[in-house]
């Protein structure tokens, strides 16, 4: 048989191997893709969505805790990424959403700043500054209003507590030192 010429082979892989290997090569990290989420059951205490590629037939399930303020931050950003508020997460039913796989896992990319590891630094931030606000508000009176005084405090007034409060924190210190 000369050099130049190819020997031709059938495929024996299975559909299922065939499956197997395209998802092996989809699943490097930091691959995204779209998928359409074919189910949404909400409970209650949990929510359930189901994500299904074109090229697979298994689909990915994500399951949300309804009691925990990062597990409804991430289903708020998957509906506000759809244009649904968080009342309205059992209409994601049909819509497309972006996944990207993390190295471990596919993750809806809407919700990667409440997620460790995932998602800008800004994003992160942002998330974590809501839930802070969430936890706070949630806190006894006392705290809220202090909270809310803070707040309303202009630039000006706040520079001046601050520096006020370390002047103090330094003649404690002092005061702890020397006595």
């Amino acid at each position: 048989m000369p050099e130049t010429e190819s020997k031709v082979t059938a495929s024996t892989e299975s559909p299922a191997e065939y499956e197997h290997l395209h998802r092996k090569r989809k699943e490097t990290a930091g691959t995204v893709e779209l998928a359409e989420v074919v189910d949404v059951w909400v409970g209650e205490s949990e929510l359930v969505c189901r994500f299904q590629f074109d090229w697979a037939t298994e689909p990915i399930q994500r399951r949300y805790d309804l009691n925990s303020d990062r597990d409804i931050g991430k289903v708020e950003r998957l509906c506000e990424a759809n244009g649904l508020q968080f009342e309205q997460a059992s209409h994601l039913e049909g819509s497309l959403v972006e996944l990207e796989y993390t190295g471990s896992q596919w993750l809806p990319r809407p919700e990667a700043a409440y997620t460790d590891g995932a998602g800008s630094a800004v994003e992160t931030f942002r998330a974590e500054w809501q839930l802070l606000v969430r936890e706070l508000a949630q806190s006894p009176a006392f705290v809220r209003r202090g909270i809310e005084r803070v707040r309303a405090l202009s630039t000006t007034q706040l520079i001046i507590g601050v520096i006020l409060v370390k002047k103090v924190a330094i003649i404690a210190i002092l005061a702890h030192l020397l006595l």
